[in-house]
């Protein structure tokens, strides 16, 4: 049996389309937080998990040939929400959203490298980090279909897209997530079999983003922009390499 991690978000559904279905294949569904415990304790063999993960030193092994989440610009879903009467460059105090990996890392790399800023940071929920009322937060990153579905509903705030952001200060597509394999499994071994979902998945997108927008409460040509046009599911493995070498030189961690 193939134990295979993903994320619940809409952006996912594109490279794990008819997974669930697949025979010798368990599917299982987890924040990109618990994805990260569960390649560490071998629970699944390889998932769709935050890139930050095959930057750290837990023999995690990344597939740069295969399918990837990224975008060359705008992403939508990973964003800080500010408040209406402060700047970027005036952030103090920063909610990290619990659920995030990497856009927590990101959201703090274009603070500091392109405003500027260290603010204070504490991990808090999305919804509650808005409410927030004494002391308010600044900015709130957050990640996801919650991420649009809250940018929506608060017009007043401020957005900061961090993959827009993160192409105006490295002239570098940003890679989110990839397929990574727990220690000891070749990511390349499940290549027919995720390969096959993205290649299903990637034909149903205007379906999905139909769906999505039935679930979300979004508009459909505002998701199939999402899943069309802003994310790429497709670099090539260079380009891959040296936007993850780029961000993993940012984070200030050792190349191994």
């Amino acid at each position: 049996m193939l134990r295979i991690g993903t994320v619940p978000f809409l952006v996912a559904r594109p490279l794990t389309a008819g997974l669930a279905q697949t025979a010798g294949v368990k599917l299982i569904e987890a924040l990109p937080s618990e994805l990260m415990r569960m390649l560490r304790n071998g629970d699944v063999d390889v998932a769709l998990a935050s890139s930050i993960l095959s930057l750290e030193p837990d023999n995690f092994t990344f597939w740069y040939d295969g399918p990837v989440i990224a975008a060359d610009g705008p992403v939508r879903s990973v964003l800080l929400l500010l408040r209406p009467d402060t700047e970027p460059q005036h952030v103090q105090r920063l909610a990290l959203d619990p659920a995030s990996r990497t856009g927590r890392a990101l959201a703090q790399i274009i603070l500091r490298d392109h405003y500027g800023v260290d603010p204070q940071s504490q991990e808090c929920s999305p919804n509650e980090a808005i409410s927030a009322q004494d002391p308010p937060f600044d900015a709130v990153q957050i990640i996801g279909d919650l991420a649009m579905q809250l940018a929506s509903q608060n017009p007043e705030r401020k957005i900061l897209d961090l993959g827009e952001t993160w192409k105006a200060l490295t002239h570098l597509p940003f890679v989110y997530a990839g397929w990574i394999a727990r220690p000891g499994f070749d990511p390349a071994e499940a290549a027919h079999v995720l390969r096959g979902a993205a290649v299903e998945g990637m034909a149903q997108r205007q379906t999905l983003a139909a769906q999505g927008a039935q679930r979300l409460g979004l508009s459909i040509s505002f998701l199939n922009r999402y899943l069309c046009q802003d994310l790429s599911y497709n670099l090539p493995s260079n380009l891959v390499r040296s936007s993850l070498a780029e961000f993993q030189a940012r984070l200030g961690l050792p190349v191994t």
